[in-house]
């Protein structure tokens, strides 16, 4: 993963790398949201409904990392977070910023079906 940050008036940069932190140990804030959003596919999802949810153990005292019922990649954010999920220029900016532009979203391709 690359972390050069894209500019935005609307998100800034440290807006987008408190959102990408918000994709590690977030267990809790997943498990309280009714939906998610994966950065890298784009996948959005019901993380009560969806299964199974695959978790990465995280060394105590954190919690959980879930991963993308669809790509694997750890880079889910719930509704439960201040950030705007659902909104494609933000989701756009974390995704070139976190995957160098090299995801299906930047590509431009669909979500494929699970």
């Amino acid at each position: 993963m690359t972390n050069t940050l894209c500019v935005s008036e609307k998100y800034p940069p440290e807006y987008i790398k408190k959102a990408h932190a918000a994709t590690f140990a977030n267990e809790r804030e997943i498990l309280v949201s009714d939906s998610c959003k994966c950065f890298y596919c784009g996948y959005s999802f019901n993380p009560k409904t969806e299964e199974p949810l695959h978790w990465i153990e995280e060394i105590y005292p954190r919690k959980r990392t879930l991963q993308c019922p669809l790509c694997g990649i750890d880079c889910v954010i719930g509704s439960a977070s201040p950030f705007p999920i659902h909104e494609p220029e933000f989701i756009r900016i974390c995704t070139e910023t976190w995957f160098g532009g090299i995801s299906r979203i930047s590509d431009g391709l669909p979500v494929p079906a699970p």
